[in-house]
């Protein structure tokens, strides 16, 4: 359930029942040229609206986080980045917040890479007040299903542009999809010059392989797995591998 549509006391009745909540959290930036600014808020709202409609009487879902870490992609037009130290801070101030009204686990449904380390920390900060945090971040935690899906990965490539495309294909400019292979040959990696080799146009793999069905094949995925990860959570059983 969506908490910003409940009341006060509606959410009273819930967080002694619900004991999940999931917090979506993305960024503001270039992806490439041709798919929108707000490709990393927009995926992972999709990814909740669908857990909504398939487990929404077990979860909380709370409204998204949409500015982000992206120092990277500050050179491109509407890149929003923010201090890595205020994201800590916010991602560990509301998660904190949910398990002082009674939350157990906390969701972070992510849809962009350089929350990670913030997450990460946040993370600790949450578990040192009694609550379980887990980081969901889809390209990553389920990089081996994508792949079975899209031939290649990467920033506004092949998988995120599919994404895109399952949820409003008029948001992805096809005149301007490209390709560009280049990646790190270790992560992390940072230096000057990084942008230019790696994300020229702000972005790198093949957004001309990406297609509509490619995206509605990963959200059913996403789908799936996300509800798989979401109840090993709760089970308490948080060591053994899912297979």
């Amino acid at each position: 359930m969506y908490i910003s549509n409940l009341t006060s006391a509606r959410y009273a009745e819930l967080s002694g029942k619900i004991d999940t909540v999931v917090i979506p959290v993305g960024s503001l930036e270039a992806h490439g040229m041709h798919c929108p600014l707000g490709t990393d808020n927009i995926i992972p709202e999709r990814m909740c609206a669908d857990l909504e409609a398939e487990i929404g009487d077990e979860i909380l879902i709370a409204p998204i986080l949409n500015y982000g870490y992206t120092p990277s992609l500050a050179k491109f037009p509407g890149t929003i980045t923010l201090p890595a130290e205020t994201l800590i801070s916010l991602y560990s101030e509301i998660a904190c917040g949910f398990v002082r009204w009674g939350a157990k686990y906390i969701v972070f449904m992510n849809g962009h890479g350089g929350n990670i380390a913030s997450l990460t920390l946040a993370s600790d900060m949450v578990a040192a007040q009694g609550g379980t945090v887990l980081t969901l971040s889809w390209w990553a935690t389920f990089a081996s299903d994508i792949l079975k899906i899209c031939s290649t990965q990467g920033h506004a490539g092949e998988d995120e542009t599919s994404a895109v495309l399952a949820i409003d294909a008029s948001l992805v400019d096809d005149s301007k999809r490209g390709v560009h292979m280049k990646k790190a040959f270790c992560l992390p990696l940072s230096g000057p010059g990084q942008v230019e080799q790696r994300y020229p146009d702000a972005m790198n793999g093949d957004s001309t392989k990406a297609t509509k069905e490619k995206g509605e094949k990963l959200y059913a995925m996403l789908l799936e797995k996300n509800i798989q990860f979401i109840h090993r959570l709760r089970s308490g059983n948080h060591t053994d591998p899912i297979a």
